[in-house]
């Protein structure tokens, strides 16, 4: 009976994976982004470097700067794909008050995630292969390309499944506030990895597997045999000299491999805790009518017919719609206190390292809120019958989103303006204008509110961080 739970569970996330056209899409997208993973020997980039140098491309090198890229900067891209995948609508009226084991349940559904991240990571490996025969200087060995690339990814894949599960487990993060405290996580595994190596006696870092969840470290440190002081992964440019290093030998460490293994059955002990403290899904209860103390009551047939107004389609009031989107976005008092609080910080604070970040954070919340707000399949084409059609309800929300992001701007402008320093004018117009449509279009093509939350808060500590 339990392992029955659990294999139902797994089987029938793993058949809505399948049956969607979206693992195949992002599937396809893996040729692409492996192109830009590996760079050849006379791009601008280098997406890894040891000491402000560049690895030559041998086979488990190649195999390795795919894997570290996947385990560190494709995970957010991965909480994305499965909070806003095949399986975020669950028939919870069902699943939520039927009798069965709810950790094996949720084990079950951590494997079909699983599964299908490793799929797309399968994808990737058979890109980077295809891109060896190319770019390798050095003999093809497919076998350490596929064990350098999976040691590290596999079980980051599966950490991020099982964290995805397990801030789906209470009502609280559910929603825009468990994609904050994935946000962070990330953040803090990422430092946690780079941190646990480091010795901050001599600067130098240190191999040190299990305190790196991500695996990015310890093979990397591990590949030279002379003090490493600086590893850059991704966005670095290319340093012109290129170095060989014993990737193999690190990647296939007994310790690094065995930490490896750790950090999978942690996942899947994250998985069976998210069971555990599973909270079922809250239904809103409609408010309550109170009727007046004395309602007149008519007979129906003493109750004239009046036939109702008709809407002109052809005349839509663009306004009440800016009005109206405006008003749903400023709906939570909680919101308007940040947005006033922004706009003060605009007021009194430098914008490029204080205020403008301050003002792109409290927007990105709303205004993604409100991107899928009205994005639901059924929903949309209901609302295709009674006037605006989507495009041109994307644009009405433009508008109004463009305009709550200029009222709190206003007051940065202003004070750009009384003191002559136009230097961050353009920061200040892509906020105002650019966000928005970047937040909209995203909202349109995911209909959903995840992608363009994770990756404006990403965008944000890239602005924060490069000040």
């Amino acid at each position: 009976m339990s392992i029955g739970v659990l294999t139902s569970a797994a089987a029938f996330d793993a058949r809505r994976y399948l049956r969607n056209p979206v693992l195949v899409y992002v599937a396809l997208a893996a040729p692409i982004a492996a192109y830009f993973m590996v760079p050849d020997a006379d791009a601008a980039y280098a997406v890894l470097t040891v000491n402000g140098e560049k690895p030559v491309l041998t086979a488990p090198v190649l195999g390795l700067e795919l894997g570290v890229l996947t385990a560190t900067l494709l995970t957010p891209l991965a909480f994305i794909f499965l909070r806003a995948g095949p399986t975020r609508s669950r028939p919870w009226q069902i699943t939520d008050v039927a009798p069965h084991g709810r950790a094996l349940a949720t084990l079950g559904r951590w494997g079909a995630d699983t599964m299908a991240l490793w799929l797309l990571l399968a994808a990737l490996t058979a890109a980077g292969l295809i891109l060896g025969l190319f770019r390798l200087d050095g003999p093809i060995n497919s076998g350490q390309t596929i064990a350098a690339l999976w040691l590290p990814a596999a079980p980051s894949l599966a950490l991020i499944a099982a964290i995805r599960l397990f801030l789906g487990a209470r009502p609280m993060t559910r929603g825009w506030f468990g994609d904050v405290v994935f946000f962070i996580l990330w953040i803090a595994l990422l430092l946690t990895g780079m941190i646990g190596t480091s010795d901050p006696q001599t600067g130098q870092m240190t191999a040190n597997p299990l305190a790196d969840a991500f695996g990015f470290t310890a093979p990397i440190i591990g590949a030279v045999d002379y003090p490493v002081t600086e590893v850059t992964i991704g966005g670095a440019a290319n340093p012109g000299t290129a170095v060989r290093i014993e990737a193999w030998a690190s990647v296939s460490a007994p310790d690094y491999v065995a930490a490896r293994g750790v950090w999978l059955g942690l996942a899947a002990a994250v998985a069976i805790v998210a069971g555990l403290i599973w909270a079922p899904m809250k239904t809103r209860q409609p408010k309550a009518r109170t009727e007046g103390p004395a309602v007149a009551r008519e007979e129906i047939s003493a109750i004239v017919f009046r036939a109702p107004h008709a809407l002109n389609p052809q005349s839509p009031d663009y306004l009440g719609v800016i009005t109206g989107e405006i008003g749903h976005m400023l709906k939570a008092k909680a919101w308007i206190a940040i947005l006033a609080a922004a706009a003060i910080a605009g007021a009194a604070l430098p914008f490029r390292t204080m205020a403008g970040p301050a003002i792109l954070l409290s927007l990105i919340f709303p205004l993604t809120q409100a991107s899928a707000r009205w994005q639901n399949t059924t929903l949309d084409t209901w609302l295709g019958t009674l006037g605006p059609g989507r495009v041109q309800r994307a644009l009405c929300l433009f508008c109004a989103s463009s305009i709550i992001a200029l009222v709190v701007m206003s007051p940065a402008l202003a004070r750009m303006v009384y003191t002559q320093n136009l230097d961050w004018l353009t920061h200040a117009l892509f906020i105002i204008f650019a966000v928005p449509a970047l937040i909209i279009v995203m909202g349109m093509i995911t209909r959903s509110a995840v992608t363009g939350r994770l990756l404006m808060l990403l965008a944000w500590y890239t602005y924060l961080s490069s000040t």
